[in-house]
């Protein structure tokens, strides 16, 4: 391109352009390798769990098993600020290359932990960074696809992180059903479940594998005055999804509508002057009014789903005794199993259960995706039906549908798409990292508070929590009142000291 052709050409606005790419095969590679990054956070996260449920010569007790399975969501609460920013300023592809790289090898050497203090470390070690790729992936996403099938995409990508705990419950039986020992020389036996915790890491090492092969996003390039860098990947892109010669593209400049200048200045500074926009007019009401939200599906699904595998186990050990009879909060009352049980190994029941009501998820959440344009109302839905399995579990006679309003119960989990897909849509493109990390710190927070309560409440007063959180989600359906916190006051002022 000559001079005279550069002076001449006012420039192609950047969504033109990207426009111009089109939808093609590397935008589904691109989706596949984020939605597999996803699925393997959550199949970490999530397997956690049921590591600490098949871990018994560790002796757990249920509070320590609340601290240690909550311990991850306080990584990510201490680090996705600085991965929002990290983000923001040095790219989205670079933030999943290291993250997902460390991730997958801490989360190996959690397997060769002597004691659950040590693993709790390891495990916390490991997720600081793995959960960097929670807003990398879907902003990556977002901004290397064009706009008619953004939404979409955002969605079809909570496909995966819904199905992570099947995808957990599958790896999981056939290698908690294997039986061995090892010991290690030092001092270590090496069990099912240390090699389960291996298991569920290589789906983020086959991620950090696949994120080399793709580009930075163009938006964040030309946003941060790489216009040429950001021109070459559009002209790639372009190559791939037509078949076509990158010099066909016909895009010979870009022009930006955002202001691209940036003054450099402390990490700190920066980090402030970043998210501080958040919450300030426009901005304000709609960033409190979306993380309220986000808090409410987050402490209603992680938390409950989380101890789900313990719970089903407890059930099924009352109903082989004869003696009980009646529907969750009855069989997993202290007067007919201790919580404190722990038997080695998940069961074929637990694992059916698990994987059919996630698939069940995922599949919705796909039908879902068709829906962009309905995303409001799909969001109250999904939020009183909620409500409305929280209250039905406790009116059930017996453990079957009981059971089954319990899973109804958690499928808040299907407004983290639509969430995040509004994260995309509403924010600018300097904002958009940090404003995603800022809501997984949110959610994350809401996560750890949530497992600590579940595990203090509900084998004490499992009518009265399940009460108390349908009316949480009821009111957040509304997304006016910011019930949260009195919610949590009056769970640990007045129910935890009776």
């Amino acid at each position: 391109m000559t001079a005279d052709d550069v002076k001449g050409d006012a420039g192609t606005p950047f969504e033109d352009a990207l426009e111009k790419t089109g939808n093609g095969l590397y935008n589904i590679l691109l989706l596949a390798t984020c939605s597999l990054i996803l699925l393997a956070i959550g199949v970490d996260m999530f397997g956690f769990s049921l590591v600490i449920t098949a871990a018994c010569d560790l002796e757990l007790t249920v509070m320590e098993k609340g601290i240690i399975t909550s311990v991850p969501f306080v990584g990510i609460l201490f680090v996705s600020y600085l991965w929002g920013y990290i983000s923001d300023t040095r790219g989205r592809r670079l933030t999943l290359v290291v993250c997902m790289q460390a991730g997958f090898v801490l989360s190996c050497l959690c397997s060769v932990t002597p004691n659950w203090l040590v693993l709790a470390f390891i495990k916390f070690l490991a997720v600081c960074f793995s959960c960097a790729a929670n807003s990398a992936t879907y902003t990556l996403v977002g901004e290397s696809c064009i706009q008619r099938v953004r939404s979409k995409y955002m969605l079809l990508m909570t496909c995966l992180i819904l199905l992570s705990p099947a995808v957990a419950g599958v790896l999981t039986y056939p290698t908690l059903k294997l039986q061995f020992e090892a010991d290690l020389w030092f001092g270590v036996t090496f069990r099912p479940w240390r090699l389960l915790t291996i298991v569920l890491a290589l789906p983020s090492g086959l991620g950090a594998i696949a994120i080399y092969f793709f580009h930075e996003s163009p938006k964040f390039l030309a946003n941060r005055g790489r216009t040429d860098e950001a021109l070459e990947v559009l002209r790639s892109m372009y190559a791939i999804n037509h078949r076509n010669s990158k010099d066909e593209f016909g895009v010979k400049s870009l022009k930006l509508s955002e202001d691209m200048a940036k003054q450099q200045t402390t990490l700190l500074k920066a980090m402030f002057e970043q998210s501080a926009p958040l919450f300030r007019a426009p901005y304000l009401w709609r960033t409190l009014q979306l993380f309220y939200i986000v808090f409410v599906v987050y402490i209603t699904n992680n938390s409950f789903l989380v101890w789900l595998p313990h719970i089903l186990n407890l059930i099924r050990l009352s109903l082989e005794t004869g003696s009980a009879a009646g529907n969750i909060c009855a069989l997993i009352s202290p007067e007919e199993q201790s919580p404190d049980v722990c038997i080695g190994t998940i069961e074929e029941n637990v694992m059916v259960t698990l994987i059919a009501s996630q698939s069940v998820f995922s599949f919705f959440n796909f039908v879902i995706s068709y829906l962009p344009n309905r995303r409001k109302a799909v969001l109250i839905t999904i939020l009183c039906l909620s409500s409305l399995g929280g209250v039905c579990l406790n009116l059930m006679p017996e453990p079957i549908s009981s059971v089954f309003f319990f899973v109804l119960f958690t499928c808040t989990c299907l407004g983290m798409g639509i969430l995040a897909s509004y994260f995309v849509d509403l924010y600018p493109t300097s904002y958009r990292g940090m404003v995603a990390c800022l809501s997984i710190m949110v959610g994350r927070t809401s996560t750890f508070i949530g497992i600590n309560l579940v595990g203090k409440l509900i084998f004490r007063h499992c009518q009265v929590t399940f009460y108390l959180w349908s009316l949480l989600v009821l009111i957040a359906a509304s997304s006016k009142g910011f019930s949260s916190v009195l919610f949590v006051i009056v769970v640990e002022v007045i129910i935890v000291p009776a």
